[in-house]
């Protein structure tokens, strides 16, 4: 997924941006428009790929399963949130105690994968236009052309740099926190990021 969504990126902005130097550069990388063509294509097909792999998860997966029920929103994640934030800007009080997902990866997750949905959806429009054109008034064409390429926009600077930051930086992350590659991270580092289920589990393990 990281791979296909960098590419889109690299390819889709390369088209948007063509008359820039640097734009031009990186289609000349990708072997000529029509290299950029495929690039972008394969990357969306390898996208597709993941999220279908992805429902598979949720539907044969204990642990998947286990995720996507910790990872839907509750009420208590904006006050969980809001109080993150006053604490990372001000430094005061104490850190609030999260469960198995902060209320910002669970913002992640969910805008990624809304996100991914209106990006396929605009991009099988696009990808055949005619198809579009003879099936839906023009304007719809127009509309899928700039919902595309504002959204990957939209994802790279919010979602993809805002990610960086908080796997490699938040929360006493640097370098990085090592579970994106292993599943697992430090008990102390859960401790921290984590407070609510750790202590949980340590009530469990007590009882």
């Amino acid at each position: 997924m990281a791979l296909s969504v960098t590419l889109l990126i690299l390819s889709g902005v390369a088209l948007t941006y063509h008359e820039q130097a640097w734009a031009r550069f990186l289609i000349w990388l990708m072997g000529g428009l029509q290299g950029r063509h495929w690039v972008h294509r394969t990357a969306a097909i390898g996208l597709l790929v993941a999220g279908l792999l992805h429902l598979l998860g949720l539907m044969l997966s204990e642990r998947h399963k286990r995720d996507f029920r910790e990872v839907k929103p509750r009420p208590n994640d904006f006050r969980a949130a809001w109080s993150g934030l006053k604490f990372a800007f001000s430094g005061k009080g104490e850190p609030p105690h999260y469960g198995w997902f902060t209320p910002m990866q669970k913002l992640q997750y969910w805008g990624v994968l809304i996100g991914c949905l209106l990006m396929g959806v605009s991009g099988v429009l696009l990808w055949n236009p005619v198809f579009t054109l003879n099936s839906f008034p023009k304007w719809v064409l127009d509309t899928m052309l700039v919902l595309h390429a504002t959204e990957a926009q939209f994802i790279f600077v919010l979602f993809i740099l805002w990610h960086l930051y908080d796997v490699h930086v938040a929360e006493g992350n640097f370098p990085m926190n090592p579970a994106w590659l292993t599943g697992r991270m430090s008990e102390e580092h859960f401790a921290r990021q984590h407070r609510a289920s750790w202590e949980n589990g340590r009530s469990k393990e007590e009882a």
